[in-house]
């Protein structure tokens, strides 16, 4: 009886260490301007950390192993980083798995709602790629997206999204290649930190060449 109790004991402990082993990191739950003590940031099997700079911290999640954005992978080469100036979420930069990037772009459109501005762009794609790539844009981007009269496998499309709630800027990239694989780019930066420079790629006042520029000054 006593045999049977350890074998179950230890099967259970093992248990345990399997569940918290495996514990994500939710990225969709991290809001900017919140006090960063909220998130476990500090959690090393998740996050390197950089503060070799006054009140700016920087976590980087390499490849992005325990690291998602609701149920969508990121990619696993880019990796995330997120910045955290004067105690607070200054800012998040990832990059969802290539396979879901359509999925990631419905997501952040639908959480931030309707851009500010876009910038769109053209793209060729194979003929059996191209209309369901398109019919998938043009739900979230009815007047951003058309086929190009003259070439029934390219069509415009917002390639660049960009965002001004008040309190914060966020831009959401995608570039669509030939052979239809679709890269993505999310960057989510609140105006204090941007304002003090306080974000690795950012920097304030914008450069005059930036799509961005009358917006980011």
């Amino acid at each position: 009886m006593m045999k049977k109790a350890r074998v179950l004991v230890l099967i259970f402990a093992v248990l345990i260490n399997i569940c918290c082993g495996n514990k994500s990191f939710d990225l969709s739950s991290v809001s900017l301007g919140d006090d960063a003590e909220k998130y476990d940031f500090e959690n090393k099997d998740l996050f390197l950390k950089d503060e070799s700079k006054t009140d700016i911290i920087q976590y980087y999640a390499d490849e992005n192993k325990g690291v998602a954005y609701g149920n969508i992978p990121l990619d696993n080469t880019m990796g995330t980083r997120i910045t955290v100036y004067k105690g607070k979420v200054g800012a998040l930069d990832t990059n969802a798995a290539e396979k879901y990037s359509l999925e990631f772009v419905e997501k952040i459109v639908k959480k931030n709602g309707n851009p500010t501005a876009s910038i769109t762009d053209k793209a060729t794609v194979d003929a059996q790629l191209a209309k369901p790539i398109f019919e998938k844009l043009k739900k979230l981007s009815p007047e951003k997206v058309s086929w190009d009269q003259n070439d029934k496998n390219s069509f415009t499309y917002p390639a660049s999204f960009f965002w001004d709630d008040g309190k914060s800027y966020s831009i959401l990239s995608i570039s669509i290649e030939n052979d239809g694989i679709i890269r993505n780019k999310y960057i989510s930066v609140t105006k204090d930190a941007y304002h003090n420079n306080a974000v690795f790629g950012l920097k304030y006042p914008a450069p005059p060449a930036s799509p961005w520029y009358k917006y980011m000054n």
